[in-house]
């Protein structure tokens, strides 16, 4: 019953909701459905895998790490994983100069997106990476899952973040993370919504999709995750 007759409609309250049965051995069952490989899914049993909600988990790693230059190390990870290895301010800017849609194209960035020669850069990617948050997320030993929850509200884009995507901040900052710490898990992104073409046509699912760092087949639905209760 909704209390005072109001009904709770924010995304966490939603989440929490639809995630609590999964907590504990259950939630091999949402690690299995999101591994596109069978011999990978066969490879997990209930016990391997630990679920949490609402994660910051950049912002307690680095609180524990006491790094003497914490900016300077985010700024080198970066320029390895998202400069040298790929250019992903080329590739943003390149991705939303060919969408077509107005409405779900990419937002393309503006000189302080992606971009290491920006004015203070540094300071704005530690307090993006510090700041991100990841409604769901799972570690299997080999694979951390970072899911994002969509009920009412879109993917957010703010030009004035260093990282200026939803989706794409979070992978960066999940790459990241592996990177520092040093294991060999793969980074798997997902989305929960209410389903529909808002989510899967924007243009931030789209890049994700066509980099290759999220399988069309992980745009979940809330009856999805129900259904694994």
């Amino acid at each position: 019953m909704a209390i005072l007759g109001i009904t709770n409609r924010t995304e966490n309250w939603k989440t929490a909701r639809y995630f609590a049965p999964l907590f504990g051995a259950n939630s091999v069952r949402l690690a299995r459905r999101l591994l596109g490989d069978d011999e990978e899914r066969r490879k997990l049993h209930p016990g391997d895998v630990r679920l949490e909600l609402f994660w910051y988990g950049m912002r307690d790693y680095l609180r524990r790490a006491h790094f003497t230059d914490e900016e300077g190390v985010l700024a080198n990870a970066y320029q390895k994983l998202f400069v040298t290895e790929l250019d992903l301010r080329a590739s943003v800017s390149a991705f939303a100069d060919k969408s077509t849609k107005q409405s779900n194209r990419l937002r393309k960035p503006s000189d302080g997106n992606y971009n290491p020669s920006a004015d203070d850069w540094r300071g704005n990617l530690r307090r993006n990476l510090r700041s991100t948050e990841v409604d769901i997320v799972l570690d299997s030993g080999s694979h951390i899952f970072i899911g994002e929850a969509k009920h009412l509200s879109r993917l957010d884009a703010k030009s004035s973040y260093a990282l200026a995507h939803q989706l794409i901040r979070q992978y960066v900052m999940a790459k990241i993370l592996v990177e520092l710490r040093g294991t060999k898990h793969t980074v798997v992104p997902f989305i929960v919504s209410d389903g529909g073409t808002n989510v899967e046509n924007s243009g931030q699912v789209q890049f994700m999709c066509e980099q290759g760092w999220m399988r069309a087949e992980n745009i979940l639905t809330w009856s999805d995750i129900e259904a694994l209760w």
